[in-house]
């Protein structure tokens, strides 16, 4: 059985945000029961909401102070303040492209937004079904992941993804500053320990505890000019 989506439970969070039951969005879209609402919280698998859901919920959870911004991401497409959905937008991701180097402390805390890029959904969702809401793009900064990732290059960052489980490449803060390291987690350790490496032979490894390793996101993605 596949699991409920990621869009699922980013639904049930705004709609808590809103300060709703489910039976209350259920009456307010004219549902006589819960259930079909409650369908798309805790059975739906699709990646994306129907947008036509979303057109309908937009009102409904901007009563409780939900953006619509939040809510048409849930479908993949964008809206910008209380205007309609653009038609140049539908079919597109807009993601934040974060500056690491203007940044003085872990992604939600002190973070500077250059840009908002738009990325055709296709192809984001044939390999994550993220919302974009928990998507940033930054520019790698050092020599600390060469050759696989290259300075001044981008990449994508999924910063819901905060377990080594399976292992993979990170933006780590390591008390000083954003970095991208490998991080794996050492089997049978008690307390868990992961350990962070570059790709860089220059420089050294690292093991410590997963609690102190403070980890920001998993990479999933790189763009690269040539």
């Amino acid at each position: 059985m596949l699991p409920v989506s990621a869009v699922s439970r980013q639904l049930k969070q705004l709609r808590q945000k809103a300060g709703l039951s489910i039976r209350e969005v259920a009456q307010a879209l004219g549902m006589d029961h819960g259930s079909s609402y409650q369908h798309y919280e805790d059975r739906y698998k699709k990646p994306l909401l129907p947008l036509d859901l979303v057109r309908r919920l937009a009102p409904i959870f901007g009563a409780g102070g939900v953006t619509p911004a939040e809510i048409f991401e849930l479908a993949g497409v964008n809206a910008v303040g209380e205007a309609p959905l653009a038609a140049h937008d539908a079919g597109m991701l807009r993601i934040a492209e974060l500056d690491l180097r203007a940044d003085a402390g872990p992604i939600g805390q002190s973070t500077s937004v250059v840009a908002q890029w738009q990325v055709p959904i296709g192809v984001v969702r044939g390999h994550i079904t993220a919302p974009a809401t928990e998507l940033r793009i930054i520019t790698v900064v050092g020599d600390g992941m060469e050759p696989v990732l290259q300075p001044g290059q981008r990449v994508l960052v999924d910063i819901g993804d905060r377990k080594p489980s399976p292992p993979g490449i990170f933006l780590v803060w390591d008390g000083r500053g954003l970095v991208i390291k490998r991080v794996q987690l050492l089997p049978h350790s008690e307390p868990p320990r992961v350990r962070l490496t570059s790709d860089n032979a220059t420089y050294d490894a690292e093991e410590l505890p997963l609690e102190e390793a403070q980890l920001q996101g998993r990479i999933i993605g790189q763009w690269r000019w040539l």
